[in-house]
């Protein structure tokens, strides 16, 4: 009888802490980038999966999949507004494949998703005088795209975050299902992630599943966001039934940890922004005081943001 009692009392608290809500963050408000060039449809290029600098000069971002299948570009803080400031380049966007989901460390080193490589991640130096990136390669380290034909399975990296001191690697491990030899519903992601070790990033699984065992779970994980002191991880959660049902709705969570080499607790969803919309792509500020995110308006998608 002991047991049964306890193993309900245990069942309660994951069932509370499972729902539990983040109350910090303010009501969300919209980011507005000025001088946006129109895009699919005549209305400005949908802003997605927004990054802030580390200084809080530049806000990085990729258009949608209706506009070049996606392109990066960035826009610079000046006289307290976004002012738009055009394409990364050169040789950074193409119409065939996917260019998105940016990420910077403080020493100027830039990642992004790019779909035509085998990792599918690239990085390279962004220059800020020019508003250019430099040196650009395929990263190397991580696991590599997966592709299983009799399955018609495909397994790659979508979500790319690094840690301001750039020792830490952050991706999502995603597999999707293809439809009509296209890239079609996602089947599952998590949350992994990759250290700089004399100079390349190793993947470690073990390590990498023990850092993220209350964050990943049979629901999808994907786009993280590490804090400055890395013991803040934003991150997006969609759930399996929601997307079966074909239902447009995901979450922004919060997980926390004491100290760098302990795994996360259990993440919290960021109340104020609710689960009532299709939100994703969460990108904390260097201060911690403001959350940036996209959230889907009419056919695309623009950038919110909520405050602490």
């Amino acid at each position: 009888m002991k047991n049964c009692v306890g193993l309900f009392v245990l069942l309660v608290v994951l069932s509370i802490s499972a729902f539990a809500a983040d109350k910090e963050f303010g009501k969300p408000v919209p980011v507005h980038i000025k001088g946006l060039p129109n895009g699919f449809g005549g209305t400005p290029i949908s802003t997605e999966e927004p990054f802030l600098s580390r200084d809080g000069r530049f806000l990085f971002f990729n258009s949608g999949r209706y506009e070049n299948n996606k392109d990066l570009y960035y826009a610079e803080w000046i006289n307290e507004e976004w002012l738009y400031r055009g394409s990364l380049g050169p040789g950074v966007n193409s119409v065939k494949d996917v260019q998105g989901n940016p990420t910077m460390d403080s020493s100027m080193n830039f990642f992004y998703i790019e779909s035509s490589t085998s990792s599918m991640v690239r990085f390279a130096v962004f220059q800020p005088g020019k508003g250019t990136l430099k040196s650009i390669k395929d990263l190397k380290g991580i696991p590599k795209r997966k592709i299983q034909l009799l399955k018609q399975l495909l397994t790659g990296n979508m979500g790319v975050e690094v840690s301001d001191d750039g020792k830490y690697l952050y991706f999502s491990r995603a597999t999707w299902r293809f439809r009509y030899f296209k890239v079609g519903i996602i089947l599952a992601s998590n949350i992994l992630f990759a250290t700089k070790i004399n100079g390349k990033y190793v993947y470690n699984e073990a390590e990498a599943k023990r850092i993220m065992t209350n964050i990943n779970t049979m629901d999808f994980e994907y786009a993280a966001s590490i804090s400055k002191d890395g013991l803040e991880l934003f991150f997006t959660r969609l759930a399996c039934d929601f997307i079966k049902k074909g239902l447009p709705c995901s979450k922004i969570m919060r997980a926390t940890r004491k100290d760098i080499t302990s795994p996360f607790g259990l993440p919290k969803l960021i109340q104020s922004i609710g689960y009532s919309d299709f939100v994703e792509g969460p990108a904390i500020s260097s201060n911690g005081k403001e959350l940036y995110y996209h959230k889907k308006v009419g056919n695309k998608f623009r950038i919110f943001k909520v405050s602490r």
